[in-house]
This record gives C-alpha cells, sequence and structure tokens, in this order.
C-alpha cells in the first residue's frame, strides 16, 4: 500500500475493458484490492460493506461506468462510498456525466501515480471526516432519545414530531435535504434539555418565572451542542428556533415574520399538537377536537403558521389521528 493511502483502506479498481492492463497499474500503484468489472463491483459492494472507494477506469462505455456510480451513490447503504473516475477532460461530457451521477473526483488519464495517489488519499480523508460525523449523529441523536428518560412524561415525543414534521413538509412541497432536515430536527429540537434540570422538566405544577426562564434555555444550549457538527447545520435553526412565533412572541430570539423560516415554523406546529395530544406532568392528553381549536386560535393569533396548522389537521382528518 502507498505511504499516501492508510494500509487498512479497502479500495477496488472497476474496468469495462476485456483486457483490462490500464486498471490493473492504477490497482497496483495504489494499493487496490481487486480490479472489477461494473457489475461485478454492485456485488461486491453488496456482500463487503467495508469499501472504502471505488476507481472507475471506462474504456468501453464511461456512460455505462457513471450510471454504475450513480447507483452507488442513490443506494443509503453505498452512498458514502468515495467514487473516483480515471476519465480525459474531451469530450467534456465525460467527465459531466460521472459528477453528474454522484461521483467525488475525476482525474485525467495523464496524471502521474503520485497526483492519483495523492487524489485517492484525500477522497479517503474525506470519507474518514464523513464516518466520523456520521458517528456522532449516531451519539446525539442517541442522546435526544435518552433525554426523553428525563422527563417520564414526553416517551416517544421526539419520534411523535419527526412524523408530524415530515408529514407536514411532503404536503407543503418540502423535499430532498430539507426534508431529511425535518426529520432530523424533530428528532433532536429538544436535546437542550440536556441542560434543565429533572425537577424542572418533570413537574406537576406551573413553573414559577425562575423555572421558566431556565426551561426557555433550551434552545441555545441544544444550539450550541450541535453547532460544531457539519452533520447537524441544517438543523440548528429548526433547534433554535422551535419555540419562536410567527407573530414575533417567541423564544429565545423574538424573531418572527419572513425573518422564521419554514422549517422551525413546521416544528413549532409538530412540537406543540404533540405537547397537547399527550400526557403532560400538569394536565391529562387533550381530544383531538379541543388540539385543533387550539391550534386554530394559535394559528389566528400568529402564534402558529396558519399553513402548517391547516396542513397537520387535514393530514390527521386524513388518517393519521391514530397516530396521534
Amino acid at each position: 500500500m502507498p505511504a499516501f493511502i492508510p494500509p487498512t483502506c479497502n479500495i477496488v479498481v472497476v474496468s469495462d475493458a476485456p483486457e483490462p492492463s490500464a486498471a490493473e497499474r492504477i490497482a497496483r500503484s495504489v494499493g487496490a484490492r481487486a480490479v472489477l468489472t461494473p457489475s461485478q463491483v454492485l456485488r461486491r459492494l453488496r456482500d463487503d460493506p467495508d469499501i472504502d472507494a471505488v476507481f472507475f477506469v471506462p474504456t468501453v462505455s464511461p456512460t455505462g461506468c457513471a450510471e454504475v456510480c450513480r447507483t452507488i451513490k442513490l443506494d443509503n447503504r453505498t452512498s458514502r462510498v468515495m467514487v473516483l473516475a480515471m476519465v480525459p477532460d474531451e469530450p467534456p461530457y465525460m467527465v459531466e456525466q460521472f459528477y453528474d451521477a454522484g461521483a467525488d473526483d475525476c482525474i485525467h488519464p495523464g496524471a502521474g501515480e503520485r497526483e492519483v495517489m495523492l487524489r485517492l488519499a484525500r477522497a479517503l480523508r474525506t470519507k474518514t471526516a464523513m464516518d466520523s460525523l456520521e458517528d456522532a449523529a449516531s451519539v446525539i441523536t442517541s442522546l435526544a432519545s435518552a433525554i426523553e428518560g428525563k422527563d417520564r412524561y414526553t416517551c416517544g415525543h421526539v419520534e411523535r414530531v419527526a412524523a408530524y414534521c415530515m408529514a407536514i413538509g411532503r404536503k407543503m412541497g418540502v423535499s430532498g435535504d430539507d426534508l431529511e432536515a425535518l426529520r432530523l430536527g424533530g428528532i433532536v429540537h429538544d436535546i437542550g434539555k440536556v441542560g434543565v434540570p429533572d425537577q424542572i422538566l418533570n413537574k406537576p405544577r406551573k413553573l414559577t418565572d425562575e423555572e421558566m426562564a431556565i426551561m426557555k434555555r433550551h434552545p441555545l444550549i441544544g444550539h450550541d451542542i450541535l453547532k460544531p457538527l457539519r452533520t447537524f447545520h441544517a438543523v440548528l435553526p429548526i433547534v433554535r428556533w422551535h419555540h419562536e412565533r410567527p407573530n414575533g412572541t417567541g423564544y429565545p430570539d423574538g424573531i418572527g415574520g419572513d425573518a422564521l423560516p419554514l422549517l422551525p415554523r413546521i416544528a413549532a406546529v409538530a412540537d406543540v399538537f404533540d405537547a397537547l395530544a399527550t400526557d403532560r406532568p400538569y394536565r391529562p392528553a387533550l381530544p383531538l377536537a379541543k388540539c385543533r381549536e387550539i391550534l386554530e386560535e394559535a394559528a389566528s393569533r400568529g402564534d402558529l403558521d396558519a399553513d402548517a396548522v391547516s396542513t397537520l389537521l387535514k393530514t390527521l382528518e386524513g388518517g393519521m389521528a391514530q397516530a396521534a
């Protein structure tokens, strides 16, 4: 294994040539464990989840190899595998189709061995960083679930809020990365409660002004916990602003109007509905009709986003009510 590349890395080279001599030379230079055909690499990835990088050396059908790249990147089980391709700059569509398929890097066939190894090493470092972030994300989401253990009245709250967020978001046209941010934001929105004493979380009576001031810090605490983790940057507005209100009366920043983005507005509606529809320390769960009345009144005052409230209520009528 070249010095640039850690010896534990699992690399495979892919060639569609009948005589893959060029691919075999690259495989030797980068310390690859195998030279495979495009169809073989998909089978290998299914059998070996520990492959770190796939290096395409297309000859016969660059377009076919690019489609295999696309398959790798679209599959959640293999999307974090780094994909590189050795393709010429001309015609330009060859490079474009690999990048469009999700390739992490394209290298010119005229590149020297040292450059090839450096580019592969860089891709592998990126994967290591991504894996570390994913591990951090797993820890954080586990912590978010564990926090529910501090509050005996909110078992399942974050999962339900995430489900309501997704249901509202889909109906309102949210998709792609934003929809995933809604899901993840629903799970971690209350992570800042790790900094709130149990006796406040579980108090069966109305909180004092001092206790409420402590409770109101949890969005900022959650924001500070997640801010260093790039994986969670898209959910920071949800975590910080899920208690903000369109009319500007919320906390911690008192923002509203156009300054309050859609995703926190959706999360706020999901959070309030679940609080109404489940047992709380200070009261039992409310019936759906009462929840509807409270939500509609809040929307009319500008305490909640009217479109998100309407969307949630229509979704509940459509069959989600039993999940509440």
